[in-house]
């Protein structure tokens, strides 16, 4: 038993195994490119406590910066359409690395609130290609392997840029940006080292033009699938805008227990994912997306029905389970809508609907705490996971004909 038990993880840990070579390059190249998110960790800190900027003044800058994700995501899709995406990836890595540096030398509000429009839309461009270098360069049968890979390697990223930038913000903050910036030119090189001269993979059935499916907008099941993501970030992202706030007001937690929570996120993904979605792949897509949106309904709707910090945290194990169970699906769900027509169309348009809601879920959030009160933002936010679930039903319906999915693809050079 124990002999089967290794040789299983063997077989998954291998380059060439479970996941795939490009499965781990991609999710090596994720973690490299994580770890200059530390910058994004202590921006609103520098802006505050650095340069001495108002609170609301703050605000509207790090608002530049989530508006640039929405048009990069957009953007970066629509470009990738018509340049090849590791020649476009490569140019975003090289320009982020310079709009870093430029980050931590400007201190003009003007120039700083521009650049921040200009890392958003740079980072939400990189985040869509990422998408897309998963369809290009992974099997079918391992994209949701690869998804669960690059979650994995993201969380590792988030968690060491936080330890690091903590430590460089205490000796200067103009650090964490030189930092990032060399993280970033380190992901520029490990991406042209392990992937500039790779062939993509192509499918073998040609997209479909005769259906009106070819581009997002007229293709219906594509844009129930953008209904569900904009539900479940509207839920989602509650998480990160509001939770901190409502754990020190109702449960009385210290800032250090409320830090937790998020680790105990971190840690519940980097060890569960990947077995999670090993074993969700017997279920299919739909139960996936209808059991993790259910999870994230209960993990969220319970926080006003109990108190204290072992309750906190039985919370963040049943929201982060949903999270884990339906993010790998609904990437790969989309992927196989875009390998059907105009890729970078489908990519941009799927994460321009997640960043929406990511906009608009803080500002709602903060209009239901300060009016109706913060158990209020938890009841509906479990509604918005469970209106989710028809809109699943409606988008993995299956089609007719329907081939892409497992079926193998061949390889074209395009360097």
């Amino acid at each position: 038993m124990i002999k089967g038990m290794t040789h299983r993880l063997t077989h998954r840990l291998r380059l060439d195994g479970y996941f795939g070579v490009m499965a781990w390059v991609l999710a090596a190249l994720l973690f490299i490119n994580r770890l200059s998110s530390m910058v994004k960790l202590f921006m609103a800190l520098y802006l505050r406590q650095e340069l001495g900027l108002a609170i609301e003044t703050v605000g509207w800058l790090l608002s530049a910066y989530g508006a640039g994700l929405l048009i990069g995501s957009m953007l970066g899709g629509l470009l990738s359409d018509h340049v090849r995406t590791a020649r476009l990836t490569a140019a975003l890595f090289f320009v982020s690395m310079w709009v870093l540096i430029l980050l931590g030398l400007v201190t003009q509000v003007p120039l700083l609130g521009g650049l921040l429009l200009l890392s958003g839309a740079v980072d939400g461009a990189i985040r869509t290609l990422h998408q897309r270098l998963i369809m290009e360069y992974c099997e079918v049968a391992q994209r949701s392997r690869a998804q669960a890979l690059s979650r994995v390697a993201r969380n590792l990223g988030m968690a060491a840029a936080g330890v690091a930038g903590g430590v460089l913000a205490q000796t200067d903050f103009r650090w964490v940006f030189f930092a990032s910036a060399a993280m970033t030119l380190l992901a520029l090189l490990w991406f042209v080292r392990t992937t500039w001269r790779r062939p993509v993979l192509v499918p073998d059935e040609k997209p479909d033009t005769g259906s009106g499916s070819r581009v997002p907008y007229r293709d219906k099941p594509f844009l129930w699938l953008l209904a569900t993501t904009f539900l479940l970030g509207m839920a989602f992202d509650t998480v990160y805008s509001t939770l901190g706030n409502y754990l020190r007001d109702y449960y009385r937690l210290s800032t250090e227990a409320i830090g937790w929570q998020f680790a105990l996120n971190a840690v519940l993904v980097v060890s569960l994912q990947i077995p999670l979605t090993h074993w969700g792949e017997r279920w299919g897509t739909r139960r996936q997306l209808v059991a993790g949106s259910l999870l994230l309904a209960c993990g969220l709707g319970m926080l006003p029905l109990g108190s204290g910090l072992l309750y906190a945290c039985l919370s963040t194990v049943v929201w982060t389970l949903g999270e884990a169970l339906f993010m790998p699906p609904l990437n790969a769900r989309v992927m196989q809508h875009a390998q059907r027509g105009k890729s970078g169309q489908y990519f941009g348009v799927f994460f321009m609907s997640w960043s929406a809601s990511a906009l608009l879920s803080p500002m709602l959030g903060g209009q239901l705490y300060g009016h109706f009160g913060g158990h209020s933002v938890w009841l509906a936010s479990a509604a918005l996971a469970l209106l989710s679930i028809p809109m699943i039903y409606q988008a993995t319906r299956p089609r007719a004909p329907d081939k892409l999915e497992g079926q193998p693809g061949r390889t074209v050079s395009l360097s």
